[in-house]
């Protein structure tokens, strides 16, 4: 569907074309307050509880790219199912899911400034943060303060999953850090032993993880946690968990012949859109090209699949528009016995 509005932040550099399908962003009344845009999130705040709407927007290498219709709702949906299932060993922000692309969450009183990235193999990559690009392209062998070993190729499996933590950028790339500097920036927010615990947390749900999705035939190559701290000094997972945008994710079926040829397993994750943009010469500066629908209905699939895959469902194939959506969350709200929402009832 086209869109009512254009943010020209979104469109700056982008061609139009890119954003004529799928939901761009939301609005809600002004009642609800100032809107934050994130990356893919439409998000609003008050008295401790967030409502994100997960929209279709698409990036890759620090650039909005392009809508994926039903992304969204497969992104959303996606998260709020580990997050249900994960609740009882690991604390997140989860309340309530009241559209397929709204959550409700606890705002958290503090976030943890850095990227928890969880690495099972040295999965192939021209980002600058991946361990592939550092060791491949670049010739290191000390990548993260971890000393990697020769002869080792392409999304070849690591002896057991590595902690790879970066910065979390306001603006441009994310920062490598070592463990001793991860410590010193989570310990500095949530006391001393912050980190230590946030390792014990992410390292069990990267293990859960991989473990539910190998049983769905899926493997989980790597993926990124952020950590908030809510109202009683609590750790808690926000943001998301194991989707394909904080994910890489390959079928298991495809893992070992395509490894021994040297080639990429197939792949569920936003990494078909970035090598799409690498092969004609895009990765992050200048003009971003048309992107075709081929390749959006390859991400589309990517997005899909996963979701499928833990859920026995499909996505929805049309997409909601802000007035739904904004109904969705109204009626949510004035209907919730909790005091926790009274000031969002309008």
């Amino acid at each position: 569907m086209t869109q009512e509005v254009r943010p020209p932040s979104f469109l700056e550099g982008s061609p139009p074309e890119n954003f004529s399908k799928g939901l761009l962003e939301v609005v809600l009344p002004s009642e609800f307050g100032p809107r934050t845009q994130g990356k893919v999130r439409d998000i609003w705040v008050r008295d401790g509880v967030r409502i994100m709407v997960t929209t279709d927007r698409q990036s890759a290498y620090d650039r909005m790219i392009c809508t994926i219709p039903g992304k969204g709702e497969a992104l959303n949906m996606t998260s709020a199912w580990w997050f249900e299932k994960t609740e009882g060993f690991v604390p997140n922000h989860l309340i309530a899911v009241p559209h397929p692309n709204v959550l409700i969450s606890k705002q958290a009183a503090a976030t943890i400034p850095v990227e928890v990235v969880w690495r099972a193999y040295m999965a192939k990559s021209s980002t600058p943060t991946s361990v592939y690009f550092n060791y491949a392209d670049r010739g290191r062998r000390n990548i993260y303060g971890i000393n990697f070993p020769e002869g080792l190729r392409a999304n070849e499996q690591f002896p057991k999953p590595v902690l790879t933590p970066t910065t979390k950028a306001d603006s441009g790339h994310d920062e490598e850090l070592d463990d001793d500097s991860a410590s010193d920036i989570a310990d500095k927010v949530g006391g001393r032993g912050t980190w230590g615990k946030i390792k014990t947390m992410t390292e069990s749900l990267f293990a859960y993880g991989s473990h539910v999705l190998r049983q769905k035939g899926l493997i989980l190559v790597d993926t990124k946690y952020e950590i908030g701290i809510d109202q009683d000094g609590q750790l808690m997972i926000i943001d998301e968990q194991h989707t394909p945008d904080s994910s890489r994710v390959w079928l298991a079926s495809s893992y070992q012949e395509q490894f021994n040829k040297g080639e990429n397993p197939e792949t569920y994750d936003k990494e078909i859109l970035r090598r799409w943009l690498a092969e004609h010469d895009f990765r992050g500066e200048g003009m971003v090209p048309i992107v075709p629908d081929g390749v959006i209905d390859q991400m589309a699939s990517a997005y899909e699949v996963p979701y499928y895959a833990l859920t026995g469902h499909h996505f929805s194939t049309s997409t909601s528009g802000s007035q739904e959506i904004q109904n969705a969350i109204l009626q949510y709200l004035n209907q919730s016995s909790s005091s926790d929402f009274g000031s969002w009832r309008l």
